[in-house]
């Protein structure tokens, strides 16, 4: 905790973040990077963030009020897990189109414009590092939301794919109340992961 012209002010750590929003601490560190989330640094280089910023963070990347329901577009090779994905996401309310590898990914961001990209990491031909770094770079699709996915969890992929852009870093199999945590949905399942 800090004081600050005469107020206390509760601040929280990385891992306390991460743990309220069920995410991994680098994620954090990611969002802090890109100013998505607002940190302030101690004097001894830590980040420390005000509980009202990761409020207001965890509302405006929340579900419920937005007048019509998110679009996502789940990119992975593996096409029995982005059906099953496709049809779970489908039962939270989310629109969802699915594409099975990068290329396919590249025109449906087009035609299906979505608002969250669900993005597997190994894909061949082109990879979920290139697909993220392209909608980064593009001005048409730089708003749009990236949560990777990989079945090869490492810290250096994770890192690797939050320096591309993305949100967070999903291991395989999924589990569902984290996937509808990263997105911003209260989740209900008590489903196995998939």
């Amino acid at each position: 905790m800090g004081k600050t012209e005469g107020r206390e002010k509760t601040y929280l750590t990385p891992n306390q973040v991460a743990e309220k929003l069920m995410v991994s601490p680098i994620t954090v560190r990611g969002w802090a990077l890109r100013g998505l989330l607002k940190a302030e640094v101690t004097p001894g280089g830590h980040r420390r963030f005000l509980v009202a910023e990761v409020e207001r963070f965890a509302r405006e990347r929340s579900t419920h009020d937005r007048q019509r329901p998110q679009r996502i577009l789940i990119v992975d090779d593996n096409q029995s897990l982005a059906r099953y994905l496709q049809d779970f996401l489908g039962t939270q309310g989310y629109t969802t189109e699915t594409a099975f590898d990068g290329f396919d990914a590249g025109w449906k961001m087009q035609s299906f414009q979505p608002d969250i990209l669900l993005l597997d990491l190994m894909m061949p031909r082109l990879n979920g590092f290139d697909v993220c770094r392209q909608v980064r770079g593009n001005g048409d699709t730089r708003h749009v939301r990236v949560l990777a996915m990989t079945g090869y969890p490492s810290p250096s992929n994770e890192q690797r794919i939050l320096a591309e852009g993305a949100e967070c870093c999903l291991s395989k199999p999924i589990d569902e109340n984290s996937l509808l945590a990263a997105l911003g949905h209260v989740a209900h399942s008590n489903a196995p992961p998939v």
